[in-house]
């Protein structure tokens, strides 16, 4: 053992007799446990100094008000449109909700409202603003021989073809950076994710418990309500479910934008994003069927739409409930702990595959010599 060795030893002996945390002490105490069985990692380590490179790679810091450090035509516009981009993106997502969550149809047939009807003319109008403004990036970025960021470019190209996706474009060339109200250009971080997150927490659980009255009024109140208001009842409950659902899509919006791990999220957020997609099943398939069958099939139309609304109801319950227990703290040490144990699982798995590589390498220099 060398000196810097002996030194960096005698270093953390004096840290651990210091240590009083026990979880911090029970991790060491595992770790000397497979000290032995570890072994062969710690000589490929003198080989391949990396592997010693543990700390963790993860930005906690939030990172507000940023600047761009380019100055050019592309940077000035997108300066200039970022506000107007994300707001607009937000009436979009509104006017989604408005359209997809208020039509009426029954066995009878299938009817517009005309205030929808309005709403899906302004809705293709607006649009062509997402076109305009992508055309005008792409003249910019040519006329400055300015390279466009991928990770920003494709969701630049999806909000094309969904223009709420505008509420989370990134910077074209520094595509780290989003745009968000209060926060203005920031960086896309765990820091920021984590931010967010907590923010939407409790709004969030306030906006699913909306669901409870409207599943009182649709099963047991409906016509004492409806009598009560002296108005179409359906077209109000239909509102409550529309705001319901643009907080749902807002949220996933705007945290899957900024997280890194796309995949992880949505894996971890199924039930909200199947919250945001049964209004366009429901819609879509009605659509098609308006257009195309007969009666008959339109009574199973509306049959289909109306089990699609109720599976929609019962996942926002669920997604309610889940995020009250989130909230508990026995819940959330159970879950964390789950995860920890997997993640343990996870590192084993690849020490043991260090372990096996180790020893090839070993192999492998005995019968060179």
């Amino acid at each position: 053992m060398n000196q810097v060795q002996k030194d960096k030893k005698s270093t953390l002996l004096a840290a651990l007799k210091r240590c009083d945390n026990p979880y911090t002490l029970a991790q060491i105490e595992a770790l000397l446990v497979k000290a032995d069985k570890l072994q062969p990692i710690g000589d490929l380590s003198k080989k391949y100094p990396f592997l010693l490179q543990l700390h963790s790679t993860r930005d906690l810091t939030l990172k507000t008000r940023l600047k761009s450090k380019k100055n050019n035509t592309l940077t000035r516009y997108q300066e200039l449109t970022a506000a107007p981009g994300f707001f607009l993106s937000l009436l979009m997502l509104l006017m989604t909700a408005a359209i997809i969550n208020n039509f009426s149809y029954d066995e009878q047939g299938f009817r517009i409202n005309p205030f929808i009807a309005k709403l899906a003319v302004v809705y293709g109008l607006l649009w062509l603003v997402y076109l305009l403004d992508f055309i005008i990036i792409l003249f910019l970025s040519y006329k400055t021989n300015t390279k466009i960021a991928q990770s920003a470019f494709i969701p630049k190209v999806f909000s094309l073809l969904f223009p709420p996706l505008g509420i989370g474009w990134r910077h074209m060339e520094a595509p780290e950076m989003t745009w968000l109200p209060y926060h203005l250009w920031s960086k896309c971080n765990e820091g920021l994710f984590n931010r967010l997150k907590q923010q939407f927490s409790i709004p969030m659980i306030v906006i699913a418990l909306l669901i409870i009255p409207v599943l009182l009024i649709e099963w047991q109140f409906y016509d004492q309500v409806e009598s009560w208001l002296n108005t179409d009842l359906s077209f109000v409950l239909d509102m409550v479910q529309g705001f319901i659902w643009l907080a749902f899509a807002f949220e996933f919006i705007l945290l899957i934008s900024i997280s890194d791990d796309k995949f992880t999220y949505v894996k971890k957020n199924w039930i909200d994003l199947l919250i945001i997609l049964l209004p366009f099943i429901s819609f879509v398939r009605t659509l098609r069927i308006a257009k195309v069958a007969r009666l008959s099939h339109l009574a199973r139309g509306y049959k289909l739409r109306a089990l699609l609304m109720k599976a929609r109801q019962g996942l926002i319950f669920a997604s309610f409930f889940y995020r009250i227990l989130a909230m508990k703290p026995d819940f959330q040490l159970k879950k964390l702990k789950k995860k920890l144990d997997q993640n343990r699982t996870e590192r084993e798995i690849i020490e043991e595959d260090l372990l096996k590589f180790s020893l090839w390498m070993r192999q492998k220099k005995t019968g060179s010599n």
